[in-house]
């Protein structure tokens, strides 16, 4: 007779066998250069797409400028003083926007 408390542990439990279980080998992890280049991929594109932005800001002042330009072209032939008051009424218009557009 064998005394309980000197009895190795799991001596009396039963392990039950797993044989219908398809064991899946665990994911490889990732690599460190694999990661860093994701994180360096994804801060160049934060920086480019901030720059768009900011490039199509620009743009919209051109568009503007050009618009005053085009009708200044359209009526440089022959301008009849209602035209050159309305081109140089919209030249205000444009020069106030980009005006309050600016920083501060």
């Amino acid at each position: 007779m064998r005394n309980s408390r000197l009895a190795a542990i799991g001596e009396a439990q039963e392990v039950p066998l797993l044989t219908d279980v398809e064991e899946t080998p665990p994911a490889p992890p990732k690599p460190r250069a694999e990661s860093a280049l994701t994180s360096l991929l994804i801060t160049s594109l934060r920086a480019l797409s901030q720059r768009t932005i900011v490039a199509l800001s620009s743009l919209v002042d051109l568009a503007l400028l050009a618009s005053a330009f085009a009708l200044w072209l359209m009526i440089v032939a022959e301008p009849t003083p209602l035209q050159l008051g309305c081109v140089g009424g919209y030249a205000v218009f444009v020069l106030v926007a980009l005006w309050m557009r600016r920083d501060r």
